[in-house]
Parts: structure tokens; C-alpha cells; sequence
């Protein structure tokens, strides 16, 4: 019997993923949702960052529930990147996910939770090691997505993350 390295694995099921992703033909609300759907997993689940620059228009914009605004693919790829550095085993749940057709474009809604440890020095201070619950870390966003030389992107999204619940988790214990 052959033993299969954790890494191994990993990499398998993030490619299974991008399997998908590549054998899906995305032409209506369902399919729209599913593309979108695979790769917020991609990209949280596995840690795929670079995937951002898949989904996201070059002049993207992102705003997020503390009035925070992250213009372009680029800045939305490293406010990504911060985050998962914080929370490197951090896993999303896909609750609920639909799109709206509306002209040549889509809205795109999610609904998800978090869960993940606080492992590592980041932009939220030294590591806790404390968790997110994944009751009450709730992420609800409405993306605006467009057909851009043959590949679908997002243009436009408002993020809200359960900062309260994030703060939480990274906040020292008390002395």
C-alpha cells in the first residue's frame, strides 16, 4: 500500500477544483454561481491566491463593510493574501449562493462562514492561536460580474466580513 504524503493530498483536492473550474461551461445564473462558487473555494480552501487575478477584472473594485475600498485585481489579491496569513487553515462554508442576470451582466450573492486559528503574526498582531466561530464569522457579498475578452470577472463587490467575530479570535488574552 502506498502512503500518501498530506501535501500529496492537498494538492489532489486543489486540483480537483481547478478541474472543475476548467470543465465548466459558464452560461446562466446556475453556472455563473458554480464558477464563482469553485473559486472563492480555490482560493480560501487551498490558498490559491493567485486565483484572484482569475475572477477579478484588472480594475476591480472592492469595498468592505469598515469603508475600506482595495482598487484593482492587485490590492484585492493582497488583502486576500493578509487575511489567509493570519488564518492559514482558514476553511469557508458556502451557505448560499445565487446570481441575478441583469443585461449583459450578473450579480452575483454569497453567503458564507469562516472557521480557522489565528496562527501567525499578521496585520491583526502576534498569533493567538484562538478560533473563529464558525456560528458567528459570517461573510456576505454582492459581486457585480461581466464578460471581459471571453472570461468572466468580477468588476465590482461589497464585502462584509463579521469583523467582531475576526477581532475576537486575534484580540490577546487578557494578562
Amino acid at each position: 500500500m502506498e502512503t500518501m504524503y498530506k501535501a500529496d493530498r492537498l494538492y489532489n483536492e486543489m486540483m480537483e477544483v481547478d478541474q472543475k473550474i476548467k470543465a465548466l461551461e459558464v452560461k446562466d445564473e446556475q453556472s455563473i454561481t458554480e464558477y464563482f462558487r469553485l473559486y472563492k473555494e480555490l482560493i480560501y480552501n487551498h490558498k490559491w491566491i493567485g486565483s484572484v487575478y482569475d475572477i477579478y477584472a484588472d480594475d476591480a473594485k472592492l469595498y468592505r463593510e469598515n469603508g475600506d475600498l482595495y482598487d484593482g485585481a492587485h490590492a484585492i489579491m493582497q488583502e486576500a493574501l493578509k487575511f489567509t496569513a493570519a488564518f492559514p487553515d482558514l476553511k469557508i462554508h458556502m451557505r448560499d449562493c445565487f446570481a441575478v442576470k441583469k443585461g449583459d451582466e450578473y450579480k452575483v450573492w454569497q453567503y458564507y462562514t469562516m472557521e480557522g486559528s489565528n496562527r501567525n503574526q499578521s496585520i491583526y498582531g502576534p498569533a493567538t492561536m484562538r478560533e473563529l466561530n464558525p456560528n458567528e464569522c459570517i461573510t456576505m457579498s454582492m459581486a457585480t460580474v461581466r464578460n471581459i475578452n471571453g472570461k468572466w470577472r468580477i468588476v465590482r463587490e461589497f464585502t462584509m466580513y463579521s469583523m467582531e467575530c475576526i477581532k475576537a479570535a486575534c484580540k490577546p488574552a487578557e494578562q
